[in-house]
């Protein structure tokens, strides 16, 4: 069983996203989380809300929960309908995902502390591909907003997945000079953290990958950097 994570930039482009719908051909169970940050910061553009991301997560207030929720039911209806004629399901996080939230400084973006699963892998035994949004709810019946790299990571341990892939754009984790890396272990990810090299978005990415299989999960992928949990 795989869990891949997508960003909602791959609906921008036929070409990416038909490579994607290809790995999902390969027979093995799929779980889908997938991100909608372009979409979310078109949106917020357009309605003038200012915005801003810490440490490569979207500082989030209330008044953002319901457009990037919003946001994530359309992009679900999109994916549905590229996929068609197979049968997809759509899942909201919220009802998976249980969180606490991260930080004062993040406001309403949540750290998971739970994902209850059997509602995935019912679905995923009836041989849908499930689709998963990152949202989750926290003690109070909030709702937070969850980067999307760490719910695939968290979802893919829950469901001891063989395989986690993290579909991106890019080739994968790249070196100070643009070159891909092909294998990553912690050790490399400390070193490319402390100079800089892996920032911003990368930077969830790479830690959620470690976390993933050092938690069991099988492989790890990120475009064609394959990770390792040792040292």
């Amino acid at each position: 069983m795989v869990v891949i994570k997508i960003g909602g930039e791959i609906l921008e482009f036929p070409q990416e996203f038909a490579k994607f719908a290809e790995l999902l051909k390969n027979g093995s169970p799929a779980a889908v989380v997938f991100g909608a940050g372009v979409q979310i910061n078109r949106r917020l553009k357009e309605t003038g809300i200012p915005f801003r991301f810490y440490k490569g997560e979207r500082i989030t207030t209330m008044q953002m929960l319901e457009i990037i929720n919003d946001e994530f039911r359309k992009i679900a209806g999109r994916i549905k309908d590229l996929l068609e004629p197979a049968e997809v399901q759509f899942i909201d996080g919220s009802a998976i995902f249980a969180c606490r939230k991260k930080s004062p400084e993040l406001g309403f973006v949540g750290e998971i502390v739970s994902v209850t699963a059997e509602v995935v892998k019912k679905y995923l035994k009836e041989g849908k591909i499930v689709l998963v949004s990152p949202i989750g709810k926290d003690g109070d019946e909030n709702l937070c907003n969850v980067n999307a790299d760490v719910s695939a990571s968290a979802l893919a341990v829950a469901l001891s997945a063989d395989s986690l892939i993290y579909f991106t754009k890019v080739k994968g984790v790249l070196d100070a000079y643009n070159n891909l890396i092909r294998n990553l272990n912690g050790e490399k990810v400390a070193e490319l953290m402390e100079k800089n090299i892996v920032s911003e978005g990368m930077i969830p990415k790479v830690n959620s990958a470690i976390s993933a299989l050092k938690n069991g999960v099988g492989r790890v992928l990120i475009g064609e950097t394959a990770v390792e949990s040792g040292y």
